[in-house]
């Protein structure tokens, strides 16, 4: 009769897979030589030691020997899935079948456990999941980087907008777009997808248009993904390809911009220049028999004896000629007829002999001017007079602008180099679409007896004939601010004159 022991080596011997036997701590009693082959030790090393120990890492061993444990109580056989560290630090994926084995009671007293070792099984699903998983992040990057070029080549929109749909648009081409998020920065403005902070994984690249520096673009990853890392290869390529797609964007849209811009203005300049030829021969035209109706009008006020309503009737002929003769002059300086005769000026003088000519109409409209003049300012090159018409021009824009009355703000200030003129207001403001028209010529917000539309155009006129710079802000109900600037240079170009 065959002895138990040598049976049950030749049937662990003839298995075709890992055979091992643990007692219920998981002491190992018995393998085969599967078991030596695949873990690297003998059995004369393994014999007695804690399987789990031995074979499973640190961070799983107490799920496996709760599994082992459980196992044990059950009646059939168990299967599961496992990994061992092998004597050489080699990662081996075991399918596992574990049965319990009972004394002539019926008493557990150890587990039988066949594995079949699926390493190159595993190993090779991995690598497919893994190249399954490029592909789809490669997808996800041209799809990116072909939606940004749509972009990129739609001219119907603005810079702007663009730019907010271009970082929106790039997380999708990432690993995970929930976490991924845009900084893009060019000139003093800033664009960035909502939640953007800045994080422990960060790319940045630079924004060059025309070898200038610009900008920069960043992307912020809050958390990594599965596989621990922040950016793929592939992504800090997709990154640096979005980033150069974004500045040849920049560098179309703003030289597509500048080309209009440049257009309109040729169109603005060829417009103005024939207005201004006939705004100034409709001037001299009616210059004359104006002064003549001006001059008989003033004649027959002298005529002694003449009644209430007569006197009356003259008067109003004599305003009307006024500002008849008013709306001629602005036509002439539009017309730039009047060139400026530019002489050395003390600006603050020059301002206020304006503001007496506007003291009245202050007072009626219940209108308070604060002054506040830089004592230290240095005498410019200027025409007083048209110097004058433009405080005139903007006091009587921003009494206007408060019907129920308000204070006007009169500063001059100078900063070593610029000599500065600002004219402020509590009036109604503008909205944007006024504020882009209101140095075009006859353009008016005003009733057509109140205002020609020429006044801010001669200001324009004015101010560019003095080589200085003019910018207005305003917004509904806020008020207007107006600031005229005489660079230095420009000033001593003028002397040369």
């Amino acid at each position: 009769m065959m002895n138990l022991q040598n049976y049950y080596d030749t049937v662990m011997e003839l298995s075709h897979g890992i055979v091992v036997t643990l007692d219920l701590d998981g002491g190992i009693i018995h393998g085969n030589s599967e078991l030596e082959s695949m873990s690297g030790y003998t059995m004369q090393e393994l014999a007695g030691k804690d399987w789990f120990t031995t074979f499973i890492p640190k961070g799983e061993r107490r799920m496996a020997r709760r599994a082992l444990l459980e196992s044990a109580h059950g009646q059939g056989i168990t299967a599961f899935a496992g990994v061992i560290r092998a004597k050489d630090g080699d990662v081996v994926y075991v399918n596992w079948n574990l049965k319990p084995l009972t004394d002539s009671n019926g008493e557990v007293i150890s587990l039988l456990c066949v594995g079949q070792d699926v390493t190159d099984l595993v190993l090779r699903e991995k690598g497919l999941l893994r190249e399954r998983f490029a592909l789809i992040e490669r997808n996800k990057e041209l799809n990116c980087l072909y939606e940004l070029s749509l972009l990129s080549g739609d001219a119907s929109v603005k810079l702007d907008e663009l730019l907010v749909r271009m970082i929106d648009l790039l997380p999708s081409g990432f690993q995970n777009p929930a976490q991924t998020f845009i900084r893009l920065k060019l000139d003093r403005r800033v664009w960035e997808t909502p939640g953007f902070a800045e994080t422990d994984h960060m790319i940045k690249e630079p924004i060059r248009i025309n070898d200038e520096k610009r900008g920069s673009i960043t992307m912020a990853v809050r958390e990594t993904s599965g596989n621990g890392v922040a950016f793929l290869e592939d992504e800090m390529d997709l990154f640096a390809t979005a980033a150069r797609q974004i500045c040849v964007t920049i560098s179309k849209k703003e030289t597509r911009e500048a080309k209009q811009e440049l257009e309109r203005q040729l169109r603005q300049s060829d417009r103005l220049a024939k207005i201004g030829q006939f705004s100034a021969g409709v001037a001299h035209e009616i210059n004359e028999p104006l002064a003549n109706i001006l001059g008989f009008a003033e004649l027959a006020l002298q005529t002694p004896k003449l009644s209430k309503q007569l006197v009356t009737d003259l008067n109003n002929i004599v305003d009307s000629s006024l500002h008849a003769r008013e709306i001629i002059r602005k036509l002439m300086f539009f017309g730039r007829q009047l060139p400026p005769q530019f002489t050395p000026i003390d600006l603050n003088d020059t301002v206020e002999q304006a503001l007496r000519i506007t003291e009245s109409g202050a007072m009626r409209g219940d209108i308070s001017i604060v002054r506040d003049f830089d004592v230290s300012l240095p005498r410019i090159m200027a025409d007083p007079q048209h110097i004058k018409q433009v405080v005139v021009n903007l006091v009587v824009n921003a009494m206007q602008a408060m019907p129920e009355g308000g204070t006007v703000f009169i500063s001059t200030l100078g900063d070593g180099e610029d000599v500065y003129l600002i004219v402020e207001d509590e009036g109604t403001g503008m909205t944007p679409d006024v504020l882009k028209q209101i140095f075009t010529p006859f353009f008016t917000t005003k009733e057509v007896d109140k205002g020609s539309g020429l006044g801010l155009s001669v200001i324009h006129g004015i101010v560019k004939a003095h080589g200085a710079f003019i910018q207005v802000e305003s917004s509904p109900d806020t008020g207007t601010r107006v600031e005229v600037a005489f660079p230095c240079s420009t000033i001593s170009k003028a002397i040369d004159q």
